[in-house]
């Protein structure tokens, strides 16, 4: 993702509070773990709504250069527990959505 660790965890709350609603899924969202309170990845965070249960790792930030143009890049690796194939497939792709961005 080309985002910066700190501007993924602003970020995380509405796109996981949509992206639960996309896949229909009652209830509050609870989001925990170290890594959203302290703003750095080295714990990740978890996201939980009912039964269902998604785990985010986050790397440590990394520079792409381009050029004189230098972007922020935080990997992430997401796992689904309690979702149908369809249901993470939904979610991932409400969740991507809210990390795009566009230029112009």
């Amino acid at each position: 993702m080309a985002v910066s660790v700190a501007e993924f965890l602003r970020t995380l709350p509405g796109a996981a509070a949509a992206s639960f609603r996309a896949i229909g899924a009652p209830g509050t969202v609870a989001i925990e773990g170290p890594g959203l309170s302290e703003a750095k990845a080295d714990h990740g965070v978890a996201l939980a709504c009912g039964d269902r249960r998604v785990e985010i790792g986050l790397a440590p930030q990394e520079d792409r250069r381009l050029g004189s143009l230098v972007l922020p890049v935080t990997r992430a690796r997401i796992a689904f527990s309690g979702f149908s194939r369809d249901e993470a497939g939904r979610f991932l792709a409400c969740f991507d959505a809210h990390y795009r961005r566009g230029g112009g």
